[in-house]
C-alpha cells in the first residue's frame, strides 16, 4: 500500500488556525476524493526551528490513479490556499511510501 505523508512546518502562533484548516479543507478533501482511507494526522516531537510545529498527515491510498489525480490537482489548489493564507511561516513536504511487509 502507498501512504503520502505530508509534513507541515508551521509557526507556532498559527497551530489552531492550522488545525482548523486541516479539519475542515484538507481532510474532507482528501475523503471526498475516495482515494484514501482514513488519514491520520501526528504532531512531529522534533522541533526544526524554536517557534515551530511540525504536523505530519497520513494518507493511505485505496486507489493509487485517483490519490495521484488528487495530489496534483486538488492538493495543488490547496497548497497555493496555504502559502495565500500563511505565506512564508509555513512549508510542507509529500513523501510517498510504501508499507513493507515483514
Amino acid at each position: 500500500m502507498t501512504v503520502y505523508n505530508t509534513t507541515f512546518v508551521i509557526h507556532s502562533v498559527l497551530e489552531a488556525d492550522f488545525i482548523a484548516w486541516l479539519r475542515t479543507v484538507y481532510l474532507p478533501s482528501a475523503a471526498a476524493s475516495g482515494a484514501f482511507a482514513r488519514p491520520t494526522v501526528m504532531r512531529v516531537l522534533t522541533r526544526i526551528e524554536p517557534d515551530t510545529e511540525s504536523i505530519a498527515v497520513q494518507l493511505p491510498a485505496t486507489d493509487s490513479a485517483g490519490a495521484d489525480r488528487w495530489l496534483n490537482e486538488t492538493a495543488a489548489l490547496l497548497r497555493d490556499d496555504l502559502h495565500a493564507r500563511w505565506g512564508n511561516r509555513m512549508m510542507f513536504f509529500t513523501t510517498p511510501m510504501e508499507t513493507v511487509e515483514l
